[in-house]
């Protein structure tokens, strides 16, 4: 007698046959994963003399290329750009001399490097030292409204220092010049002011003695007209006086240092003791991780075939 089989239990065994057959390939895998891997170890290490002769190709390298490449100082400043006071009916008005803006934009052009290049002496073609010294010179508005940031790159520290001296000594020497003119004007009118408060004074002083001596002393009025004018007259000097001790005030005031002063540097140029440029270490250190990187391509590279 024939039994047939329910088809349930024949469906269950197809499916555990596909899952054992996916956890075998899965095993497999990994097999040849882990074979893959240590073969690659076995790999270099049987490259070893290529990979270190590699790495030390990459450390002499980077050796030589820092005997090569020449270290670069980079010089900074901060500059505050100058102002004039100058009074009018209205008060005082200060006014800068120089937009920022502008003055990092005059400071960055091709005309003004080369009046910085032409000013420490060296010739604008042909020169190491002066091609890097053109083609770093910049500047930069600052954080304040009225301060540029200055730098520049040299070969030395001392060069550095010198092209940043020499570059402000260009660019402020126009703006000196306009400083120069606007104080002048009104260090004039201050000298003509205190001139006419001195002869003024003078005056008054005058007509004190005038009054008193022609006052007879414990005397309560003024009897004659000359008394009369001169007692007018020095009420009249007087406002004089008063109104020109204040011309004379705003004046000084406009000239004082805080209202009034030329384009100047923050303090001295700086110059960090290191270069810019990496160390000889870090020359040597780099050219050995290329090295490391390039013997294990050429590595790989010859034993192609058998990885394959």
């Amino acid at each position: 007698m024939h039994i047939s089989r329910p088809v349930g239990s024949r469906a269950r065994r197809v499916t555990i046959g596909i899952e054992w057959e996916k956890a075998n390939h899965m095993r497999t895998v990994v097999t040849s994963k882990s074979l893959s891997l240590s073969e690659l170890a076995r790999l270099f290490a049987n490259s070893s003399r290529l990979i270190l002769a590699s790495v030390v190709g990459g450390m002499a390298a980077g050796f030589l290329t820092s005997q090569v490449v020449h270290p670069r100082w980079v010089a900074t400043m901060a500059i505050q750009l100058g102002q004039v006071t100058t009074v009018s009916r209205n008060g005082l008005t200060s006014l800068p001399i120089e937009n920022q803006l502008t003055a990092a934009d005059r400071y960055n052009t091709p005309g003004y490097r080369l009046q910085v290049i032409k000013e420490l002496g060296l010739q604008p073609t042909g020169s190491a030292q002066a091609n890097l010294i053109f083609d770093t010179l910049k500047a930069t508005p600052g954080r304040g409204p009225n301060v540029v940031n200055a730098q520049v790159s040299a070969y030395s520290r001392e060069q550095a220092a010198a092209a940043l001296e020499a570059a402000f000594r260009v660019f402020s020497a126009a703006h000196r010049e306009l400083f120069e003119q606007a104080t002048k004007t009104m260090q004039d009118s201050l000298v003509s002011a205190t001139a006419r408060l001195k002869a003024t004074q003078q005056n008054y002083a005058m007509t004190e003695r005038g009054l008193n001596s022609a006052t007879p002393r414990g005397s309560t009025g003024i009897n004659s007209a000359r008394d009369v004018l001169m007692t007018n007259m020095a009420a009249l000097l007087s406002e004089q006086i008063v109104t020109l001790q204040q011309e004379v005030a705003v004046y000084e005031d406009a000239l004082s240092p805080l209202r009034s002063y030329p384009t100047r540097a923050i303090g001295p140029v700086y110059v960090p003791a290191r270069s810019q440029t990496p160390s000889t270490t870090m020359f040597i250190a780099a050219g050995a991780l290329l090295g490391l990187v390039a013997g294990a391509g050429l590595a790989l590279l010859r034993n192609s075939d058998d990885i394959a």
